[in-house]
């Protein structure tokens, strides 16, 4: 797991798990949607090529953030978060009313409200 403490912080290690560009947009995408294909994370995501997609959904499976679930016979690859995922919810929550009250939209880039509703439903155990 990549998200050893750096220079001893926990909150840094935390944060290790979803920096990138593209990280948060994943978890948030597949909070709102569930279960998605690679494809429909690229439409919902247009500009992000699948080079870096693969290479941000690998390290979000490496870190049991996502899951990732092939079936042989149809060919398919499915993607949705783990309860380690849906953990994230209500920080990013969190994270969004700070740049709600502390960015202008625009600053904010505020284009996709997905993360704005983040939905966590009931984790079956």
């Amino acid at each position: 797991m990549r998200n050893e403490l750096r220079l001893g912080c926990a909150v840094d290690a935390a944060m290790s798990v979803i920096e990138g560009k593209w990280k948060a947009v994943i978890i948030c995408k597949l909070a709102h949607n569930g279960q998605m294909r690679f494809s429909e994370l690229m439409r919902g995501i247009p500009t992000i090529s699948s080079k870096v997609l693969a290479n941000q959904l690998k390290e979000l499976e490496e870190d049991g953030i996502i899951f990732r679930k092939s079936t042989i016979a149809a060919k398919r690859v499915t993607y949705s978060l783990t309860e380690k995922g849906y953990d994230l919810g209500p920080a990013l929550v969190e994270l969004v009313k700070w740049s709600l009250r502390n960015m202008s939209l625009k600053e904010a880039n505020l284009n996709n409200t997905a993360c704005i509703n983040f939905e966590l439903p009931s984790i079956k155990a």
